[in-house]
């Protein structure tokens, strides 16, 4: 009788959690979740709030189902790079649509993300660049540990790489 009594908190407790899962919009970028946010550009519809990407629209967040709980900076970060274009009938576009990029490695120290990305960049337009660094700047740091976003490519700083595209 004593044990169970113990237990019912405990049972309690794990049964609230899993019925009001973390909000994405409040994650640290290790803890583990199985819906995230991805930034993707509203071009069409100046009226959403968020940073501005490009030559128009707004990089927003979108939810999304990740198929298996997993880190939520890497889960976010590979719901991202592969998206597509699935999201453009709902007025997104996604920049990083045609670029098969994937996750090298992810790095913390402190507040920052190193991220580091393997494959190539396929832009799809003058305003693509700015885009991109706005996109995957975002999904890095919307979580409340991660201040800073340092991001590569092949090894080399991506912002570089960009620079002179938008």
């Amino acid at each position: 009788m004593r044990t169970a009594r113990r237990r019912l908190p405990l049972l309690l407790a794990l049964l609230v959690a899993a019925c009001n899962p973390p909000d994405p919009a409040n994650l640290d970028a290790g803890t583990s979740a199985s819906r995230v946010q991805i930034f993707l550009v509203a071009i069409e519809d100046g009226s959403i709030p968020g940073p501005e990407a490009g030559c128009t629209g707004n990089v927003v967040p979108v939810e999304v189902d990740l198929p298996a709980p997993s880190p939520a900076l890497e889960g976010s970060l590979t719901s991202l790079l592969t998206a597509g274009d699935g999201y453009q009938r709902a007025g997104f576009y996604n920049a990083l649509a045609n670029s098969p990029l994937r996750i090298e490695r992810i790095e913390r120290a402190g507040n920052t993300a190193r991220v580091y990305l393997e494959g190539y960049l396929e832009l799809g337009g003058n305003c693509d660049g700015s885009r991109i660094l706005s996109q995957l700047t975002e999904t890095v740091t919307q979580f409340g540990d991660v201040e800073t976003a340092e991001l590569f490519l092949a090894g080399k700083p991506l912002r570089e790489l960009l620079a002179g595209r938008r």
